[in-house]
């Protein structure tokens, strides 16, 4: 089924869904892992506590209990029409009382992993993924990089982490340092730093005047800071040796890091990643400075000002590049290409295009990426949800697949970033390709009325694949128009999906503000799919009378038997 995305949480923090809609997000949070995860990451914009909320917070064992059920994560979902108007005031302070009792003691106490889309915020653009690794120290080998990973792996927690920093730990990449600055009874301190061209992770803590660490900094996050008051809390910027703000490629005009620090045991970890910063034309200095200005830490205001020195030479080094360049034409006429593959010592990269996009839209692919001995040492399908890869191969918050581009205002993504655990580039990979998603242009438009369908189900066929629309519960309140629609659908020979993003429109033309589609896959004997679920619609108006719902793709599989060797010519 279709997961949460970020303005699906923002409307359900904000309290503007419509009761009916917020018990089914409560139901999908319950059962999905991957979502609790998103929930509490997008909880680090938006919510407050106070005294209350706070003894939910103390309930150590439930938290580790549920954090040891985490996956590693990331951001797969669905088509939405962010709503236009100015965001509620709200009284944070008492809605986080009200979320924490609402999403039950398990979500309000999972480990945040923040993944964000710049629909929601402009200040929290970036999403990225589970930060630093605990090695056991007798295990550690530092054969390539310049730093003694046995300095600071025990700082590091076992359970929030991801294999890429782990193996730049286990490498040598993972630089120790001892920066503290104390003001106002509570010491802020900065003790390792991992870089290299995909990424930079800062590990610190926060310790009170008897030297227990607390965990203000990333917890204020959750509580208190949204995005309209995050510079009363911290400013940090990226700036080379000479003092120069390096800002976004994309976003000239904001000069302060989006990153959110998220937990790392009694710890805090702080970064994110770089590909959006350098280019051929604006390269990757030598020396970089990651300076963080905190002025508040919860209740206490003070001053806690790092320059963190990162030194980019070790890591730009053992970064290699193969080029690659090879291009698939499918018999549908999809065009792929398979653009570069990139090893780095906290991840591998494979980058894909659908580099005539004109003709085919690729939605995804599904591949395996094996080694000399034939094992496999990464995989990708885009056709399965997060929970069902494999974390110990994939670095899900890094990768991107059949995305939404939100820099272009919801056209979807014709670049593909796959990222995995660090592999040896000097081993020969292959690379092979057994299945191309493509979008199917299909023409429907069906009217949905609450009293026809109450009497009757809708039944349509869009080319071969039969839809049929259920008896539908509409909710109305001051501002808000949605609709609960149960939906079956048989789909045709080789359609493999229904697409994320659907178009919903009033009897007066009036978009929907948000769509939701949430589906159950099952495979039917004969090879086809059977999908069974919902399709949520909200408007932001009342007394919506009827609906028409425009599906304009369906998501085929096009069988392949494609094989790309991935060896030599590295740079």
């Amino acid at each position: 089924m279709t997961c949460l995305d970020t303005f699906m949480l923002n409307a359900y923090l904000e309290d503007t869904l419509p009761l009916r809609m917020k018990q089914e997000v409560q139901r999908h949070l319950d059962t999905c892992s991957w979502c609790q995860s998103k929930f509490e990451q997008y909880l680090d914009e938006l919510d407050t506590s106070d005294d209350e909320g706070e003894d939910v917070w103390q309930t150590e064992a439930t938290i580790q209990n549920v954090m040891d059920k985490l996956p590693a994560y990331p951001m797969n979902v669905l088509k939405l029409k962010p709503i236009q108007k100015q965001p509620v005031q709200i009284n944070w302070k008492k809605r986080s009382v009200d979320i924490v009792k609402k999403t039950t003691i398990a979500v309000a106490g999972l480990a945040m992993v923040v993944t964000f889309g710049t629909a929601v915020s402009p200040t929290f653009a970036n999403y990225m993924s589970g930060i630093y690794a605990s090695i056991n120290p007798s295990e550690v080998t530092v054969t390539k990089g310049p730093y003694n990973a046995k300095q600071v792996v025990n700082l590091f927690d076992k359970k929030q982490t991801d294999i890429g920093v782990k193996k730049a730990a286990e490498y040598g990449f993972v630089q120790p340092l001892d920066m503290k600055v104390t003001d106002q009874g509570l010491t802020m301190a900065i003790s390792a730093v991992v870089a290299d061209p995909l990424r930079i992770m800062v590990l610190g803590s926060v310790t009170d005047s008897s030297g227990k660490k607390i965990q203000s900094f990333w917890k204020d996050q959750f509580t208190i800071i949204s995005s309209d008051n995050v510079k009363d809390f911290r400013e940090v910027r990226l700036k080379d040796k000479n003092g120069k703000v390096i800002m976004r490629l994309d976003d000239n005009q904001r000069e302060t890091l989006p990153w959110p620090p998220v937990p790392n045991g009694e710890n805090f970890a702080y970064g994110g990643q770089l590909s959006g910063f350098f280019d051929e034309a604006n390269p990757m200095p030598d020396e970089l400075i990651l300076e963080m200005r905190v002025k508040r830490l919860t209740d206490t205001k003070g001053t806690w000002n790092f320059d963190i020195p990162i030194d980019m030479r070790p890591a730009k080094a053992a970064m290699k590049t193969v080029a690659l360049n090879k291009e698939l034409e499918t018999p549908t006429g999809a065009t792929v290409e398979l653009k570069e593959a990139r090893f780095a010592p906290t991840a591998t990269q494979l980058e894909f295009s659908n580099s005539n996009p004109n003709e085919k839209v690729v939605e995804g692919f599904r591949y395996e990426l094996v080694d000399e001995k034939g094992t496999v040492v990464g995989k990708w399908d885009d056709m399965i949800e997060p929970d069902e890869r494999d974390h110990n191969l994939s670095i899900l918050g890094m990768s991107h697949g059949a995305s939404v581009n939100f820099t272009e205002k919801w056209q979807p993504s014709t670049s593909f970033v796959h990222t995995y655990m660090p592999l040896d580039p000097a081993k020969n990979l292959t690379m092979k390709l057994d299945a191309v998603y493509t979008a199917e242009k299909v023409s429907s438009q069906t009217k949905l009325s609450f009293a026809e369908l109450e009497k009757n189900p809708k039944k349509v066929n869009v080319a071969g694949n039969q839809i049929t629309f259920q008896s539908m519960e509409m909710e109305d309140d001051d501002e808000y128009t949605s609709f609960n629609i149960p939906l079956e659908a048989i789909l045709a020979k080789d359609i493999v999906g229904l697409p994320e993003r659907w178009t919903v429109k009033d009897e007066n033309g009036n978009d929907a503000a948000l769509v939701w589609l949430r589906v159950n896959k099952k495979e039917n004997q004969n090879g086809t799919i059977k999908l069974e679920g919902k399709l949520d619609v909200l408007f932001e108006k009342k007394d919506v009378k009827e609906i028409s719902v425009v599906l304009d793709h369906v998501i085929k599989e096009n069988k392949v038997n494609w094989e790309v060797p991935i060896k030599g010519e590295k740079k």
